[in-house]
């Protein structure tokens, strides 16, 4: 019986996880909190996963990054939310948890093809950007594209670790929340008319997280799209960019490049 665990920063995905009990379930499901924008609640996680696959003796066999936000202003110290959220949350996370996994474990990077539009330029060894939300939203998706390839780069031949970024597509979720009022209430009008359920928009990523079709023995899609190999135009196949966010990424995480 698998065991999943859905972490959220919400008391709503609590409630909802812990409503199901798990003899209805073909997998034990729990829930544990995280709050991807402050990296000390991710390495709190990161720790107590840790502790727990340590007693169970398995290793980490899934890992799907899917949080994400959209149309959100910058933080308490003017940061850029959407790359917090987006990409230096999982990203930390990611990096903690891979001690734990093994040999054919996955990880699955929920990104979007608004990385096509997304630019990223690394100077002196930080991320640089503008103060729009669409560009920080698409930056942020092309980071997590591009944090897979430096994950394949590094970890598939090496360790067996099957890493790809999925877009879920136009998805009727409430990541239009944060749009002023009136933005906010014509989407959450038209979006539920032309998007994709949630179940259908997580249709790539468990395809990702269990198609026997991916193997590290072999060259695995970095994009997926409707399940299939999708490619990105623009910075998202370039390895020296993949090679220098991660090093900004990890001096901003405090993690060793």
């Amino acid at each position: 019986k698998a065991h999943v665990l859905v972490p959220g920063a919400l008391q709503q995905i609590y409630e909802v996880v812990t409503a199901v009990p798990c003899e209805r379930l073909i997998a034990c499901c729990l829930s544990y909190r995280l709050d991807l924008s402050d990296l000390q609640s991710v390495r709190i996680f990161a720790e107590h996963q840790h502790q727990q696959l340590k007693r169970q003796r398995q290793p980490l066999k899934v890992l799907v990054n899917n949080a994400g936000v959209m149309g959100v202003g910058p933080g308490p110290d003017g940061e850029d939310q959407h790359l917090a959220v987006n990409h230096l949350g999982p990203f930390l996370l990611t990096n903690l948890l891979l001690h734990d996994m093994a040999p054919g474990s996955r990880i699955v990077n929920v990104a979007s093809r608004a990385a096509m539009w997304g630019h990223l330029a690394v100077k002196d060894g930080a991320i640089t950007g503008t103060r729009f939300w669409f560009p920080e939203y698409a930056r942020s998706k092309l980071c997590n594209v591009l944090f897979t390839a430096e994950l394949q780069r590094r970890f598939q031949a090496t360790r067996g670790i099957i890493a790809t970024s999925v877009s879920p597509g136009f998805v009727n979720t409430t990541i239009f929340r944060p749009f002023p009022a009136p933005v906010s209430w014509v989407l959450q009008k038209v979006v539920p008319l032309i998007g994709r359920t949630s179940q259908q928009g997580a249709d790539v990523a468990v395809f990702a997280a269990t198609s026997p079709s991916l193997s590290a023995d072999k060259p695995v899609p970095l994009f997926l799209h409707d399940c299939k190999p999708h490619k990105l135009p623009g910075q998202a196949e370039d390895k020296q960019l993949a090679a220098d966010l991660w090093a900004a990424s990890a001096a901003v995480v405090g993690l060793t490049p």
